[in-house]
């Protein structure tokens, strides 16, 4: 019966030691393939399955670039591949422009228009393994698209900022310092990519000012957002909406491992439209440890790739469609007013979008795109709105300029909404 007994032990205990190395090897594999998906460069520093370097070579307008792209899929590794080959071709075609604003947003979002820039290219190696495929291509890219495409989006860009935050008015005491750290994390990845920001002082003193204009009224979520990002002029948003854990049990029911989960609402506040959400989780980590902490960090360090990417290709969007703005009409008239000016930016073809009028309590507004600075939006404005009898007479004026979103009103009218000073 001993004997029997210490059998069953042994075999148990081998079961759970061979169920601690898969768990391991499950881990590894989960970080490699993250780290594919996420930042191929990765590979590139630390000498993982990278046996060949880029080469590019300058013909006439062209580039001809042979990379490797890696991937969990053989599509996902094409795909790769193609995206690196535009990135050494912009590195070249915009050698001059590295001064311009934010041009590492400009450059990034460019980067991921690949299909736009590539006229052909050319599989010479393909290679499976059991964790990733790898494909070696060359690529000709054209440098004159990408050039004039930059020019573009330089004059819509401008001045980009991010703002991180969170509702602290919904949060329990005992988890603040777990969102305070999740801010600091994405803020620190945003300055490693050049990205500009709003530091985390600034957001302090934002939260403090709201509640001395607040006062006893509790905006919505969605109100108290927008508040913020305007005050703190930054363009877009990632709110932490949540941050919690999700645990499983392990070992027949001896061991519990949890991973963290930061749930990210994107926006871009200029034009008021939610971009999506996006969901950071770490890997399974064990319970012992009582810090949060450490499990956090590698969420933002695993998956803010895939939240930025949001941005990134919205902004790229802005090549073929036109920059979003959101044009903002206090005290000016009726529906009919609106809809004679809007008739008139429809036969321009500066402006593009579904140029929709929505009413609201304050003021009517109308989005649109266009395909040049605010600043020459404002003047087409003024004049057509001049070129309407109704509009005339009321001698509009552009009240505030916040990124892409103008604030029209008549000039004698003064607007303490928009009474909002820059930091």
């Amino acid at each position: 019966m001993h004997a029997i007994i210490i059998f069953i032990l042994i075999f148990v205990f081998t079961l759970d030691l061979n169920a601690q190395k898969d768990k391991k090897k499950v881990l590894k594999t989960k970080a490699q393939t993250n780290n594919v998906v996420a930042n191929q460069s990765a590979f590139a520093k630390q000498n993982i399955h990278q046996s060949i370097q880029p080469s590019i070579n300058i013909v006439d307008k062209d580039a001809e670039v042979v990379v490797k792209g890696i991937g969990i899929s053989r599509d996902d590794a094409l795909k790769n591949a193609l995206r690196l080959c535009v990135e050494q071709a912009v590195g070249v075609a915009l050698t001059s422009e590295t001064k311009v604003e934010n041009f590492v947003v400009i450059k990034d979002a460019i980067n991921t228009r690949a299909e736009g820039y590539i006229s052909k290219y050319e599989i010479l190696n393909e290679v499976p393994f059991p964790d990733r495929y790898e494909i070696t291509v060359k690529a000709v890219v054209s440098l004159d698209p990408i050039k004039a495409d930059f020019n573009i989006l330089s004059k819509a860009v401008g001045g980009i900022r991010f703002l991180v935050m969170y509702d602290d008015r919904n949060i329990p005491a005992a988890d603040l310092a777990n969102y305070e750290f999740a801010v600091e994390r994405i803020n620190e990845f945003l300055s490693n990519k050049g990205y500009r920001y709003i530091d985390k002082k600034r957001f302090d003193e934002l939260k403090t000012e709201s509640k001395g204009i607040f006062n006893d009224i509790k905006p919505t979520e969605e109100s108290y957002i927008q508040y913020l990002g305007m005050k703190a002029d930054a363009q877009f948003i990632i709110y932490i909406k949540n941050i919690h854990t999700i645990s499983k049990s392990e070992a027949f029911d001896t061991r519990t491992s949890y991973r963290a989960v930061i749930e990210c609402k994107v926006y871009d506040n200029c034009t008021a439209e939610g971009l999506g959400t996006v969901v950071l989780e770490s890997d399974w980590k064990s319970a012992s440890g009582l810090s949060l902490m450490p499990a956090i960090t590698e969420a933002v360090s695993i998956d803010i790739p895939d939240l930025l990417d949001v941005f990134i290709r919205y902004i790229g969007n802005w090549v073929n469609n036109g920059t979003p703005f959101e044009l903002r009409f206090y005290h000016t008239g009726t529906y009919r007013e609106l809809r004679e000016l809007r008739t008139k930016l429809q036969s321009d073809p500066d402006f593009g979008g579904d140029l929709e009028i929505v009413s609201f309590d304050k003021f009517t507004k109308l989005i649109c795109t266009f395909k040049n600075r605010p600043d020459q939006l404002a003047d087409k404005i003024l004049d057509y709105a001049d070129a309407i009898p109704e509009l005339a007479n009321k001698k509009l004026d552009v009240k505030y300029i916040y990124g892409r979103q103008i604030n029209f009103a008549p000039a004698k009218i003064t607007l303490k909404e928009l009474n909002i000073s820059k930091p």
